[in-house]
């Protein structure tokens, strides 16, 4: 009889464990392809960002930069990718309402009501290129354009596949 309780506390135990476990690694966010600040490949392959995208994977994008006296770190899920041309991956993101940061206390806040129609609006590629704008709603205009360079870390939710997956239009 105890020999029955523990195969049977033994069974539960697996059974528990396994249900908790990631299912083929879907869940698990992986650097796919790391470039720095002049496009270069670090870590990681377009190739891999581009198999994970046609496959239909959740895409992550992280990008940052240091000033003289600060740093800041972006992570974000682009609602909008394009693969151009076999090589390149083009990304947009959502746009953002304008906040005010202070710097002293590392705080951001919408306080000022005076900039809520104004809009910070990004597209990015895999060459680390950063085009972002920051747009008045309520004037309908651009404020100011400010294209850049970052280095950049896209990540997937996907383990590749052996197969590789076909184009999206075929």
């Amino acid at each position: 009889m105890k020999n029955k309780l523990k195969f049977l506390c033994v069974v539960l135990c697996l059974v528990f464990i396994s249900s908790c476990a990631d299912k083929n690694g879907l869940n698990q966010i992986q650097l796919v392809l790391k470039t720095d600040k002049q496009g270069n490949v670090i870590k990681g392959s377009k190739q891999a960002l581009i198999d994970a995208i046609r496959n239909g994977a959740d895409i992550k994008v992280g990008w940052g930069s240091k000033g003289k006296t600060h740093t800041i770190e972006h992570l974000s899920e682009p609602i909008w990718l394009a693969i151009m041309d076999e090589k390149e991956v083009v990304a947009k993101l959502h746009p953002q309402y304008s906040a005010t940061t202070n710097w002293d206390s590392l705080s951001a806040d919408h306080s000022n009501s005076a900039i809520l129609h104004q809009e910070w609006r990004v597209v990015l590629t895999t060459k680390s290129s950063f085009d972002a704008i920051w747009y008045d709603r309520k004037l309908d205009t651009i404020i100011k354009r400010v294209p850049q360079q970052h280095p950049m870390s896209w990540f997937s939710n996907q383990t590749p596949s052996p197969e590789k997956p076909s184009l999206l239009f075929k």
